[in-house]
């Protein structure tokens, strides 16, 4: 039997070091739907009203919801998205520039976001019966992180159209209203800071010593 190359090792050793909060981030996803129940087929009701997000459950202010709603799954076909998810777009984001800015930009998307979409909720009376509805979920940040992503690539323009057509025909075939609206406004907040603080690549994208920066963020 030919024996596993001892660089694959060093290979994935090295990279999970360069991704601290993206594994945190999913570890702490798993603990808390198993906590919630959501590996039995769907989260706990109770679980669901005390720490998910929504106009009407924003009431009894308890703003901690705005944390524990985006490390929870309703069952567990949406969990494995949303860890699939969290993975791709908060890792390569700590991996292109960090833990400290990868947790801000996620956290600080997804909570600047939210803020919008309940307010949006509250004050449009076209959109007062979103107000009952109390959710879950870390999309709306992984949508934000995807706007800075695409921001700091070369076209920009064609990617942030692409990204919103795939939502638009993702709310033709099931539509959600409340997060279909979540996940445009992170997208277009990301997409916006992503111009704002990303510095395009240089001309020799791959340097020697760090091949990963291609792009960054400026200080």
């Amino acid at each position: 039997m030919s024996r596993l190359d001892p660089r694959l090792g060093q290979i994935a050793s090295t990279g999970m070091r360069r991704v601290p909060f993206t594994l945190a981030f999913l570890a702490v996803m798993l603990a808390a739907n198993a906590v919630a129940g959501t590996f039995s087929g769907h989260i706990d009701g109770t679980v669901l009203t005390a720490r998910g997000i929504g106009v009407d459950a924003i009431r009894d202010g308890d703003v901690s919801r705005f944390v524990t709603a985006i490390f929870l799954s309703h069952d567990p076909a949406m969990l494995l998205r949303q860890l699939l998810f969290a993975a791709s777009a908060i890792g390569i984001t700590e991996w292109l520039w960090g833990s400290p800015r990868a947790a801000g930009l996620f956290f600080g998307i997804d909570l600047t976001a939210t803020l919008v979409l309940l307010a949006a909720v509250a004050l449009i009376p076209g959109l007062a019966a979103l107000s009952k509805i109390t959710d879950v979920g870390m999309s709306m940040g992984g949508f934000g992180l995807i706007g800075v992503l695409i921001a700091a690539h070369g076209k920009r323009a064609y990617e942030l159209i692409a990204i919103l057509g795939m939502v638009a025909g993702k709310y033709a075939l099931a539509p959600e209203r409340l997060a279909d609206a979540g996940h445009v406004i992170a997208l277009i907040i990301g997409f916006s800071i992503g111009l704002s603080v990303v510095r395009p690549a240089t001309s020799d994208p791959l340097p020697d010593h760090h091949p990963e920066q291609s792009v960054r963020l400026d200080d």
